[in-house]
């Protein structure tokens, strides 16, 4: 057993077992187009769908009132789980968690998009009003995907 006590303990991370070194196995990422990343919220996808959680939440206030505890609820989960599965992928520090946070972030946001989609088909939000936010769900789909394609291939 290695003795972890020459090690700064800034570079501890945790497991059931105890600590163990970080490593830099996502410690330092590069997006798609070379940008270095040292921390999750240095993430395009992860910037945007923040910005998508609070567009989505602005959206739902126009639902009607007895959907508070269907669409708008689910809606507003899914949004929120898109930046929450990258962040808790990326503080397993390990890029197979990493990758899969960023794959169930991507099932969330394709839940988004269909959710808004029933919306327009009930005919609680117009098409107008959907689509700004479908544009943004197409591209952090996108981005989602291209970078979980980067960092596969680096595997």
């Amino acid at each position: 057993m290695e003795n972890y006590s020459t090690y700064d303990p800034s570079e501890w991370d945790w497991n059931l077992e105890g600590k163990y070194p970080e490593g830099g196995v996502i410690s330092i990422v590069s997006e798609p187009g070379g940008n270095k990343v040292t921390n999750y919220k240095d993430l395009w996808i992860y910037s945007q769908s923040r910005i998508l959680v609070t567009d989505v939440y602005r959206l739902t206030q126009k639902l009607p009132k007895e959907e508070m505890y269907g669409l708008t609820s689910q809606l507003r989960r899914a949004s929120v789980s898109v930046p929450s599965n990258i962040a808790e992928g990326w503080g397993r520090n390990k890029n197979g968690y990493f990758l899969l946070g960023l794959s169930y972030s991507r099932g969330s946001i394709h839940e988004v998009e269909t959710q808004l989609l029933i919306c327009s088909d009930l005919e609680f939000l117009t098409t107008d009003e959907i689509n700004p936010l479908l544009g943004k769900t197409a591209a952090i789909s996108s981005g989602l995907l291209k970078f979980m394609n980067t960092l596969d291939t680096k595997r």
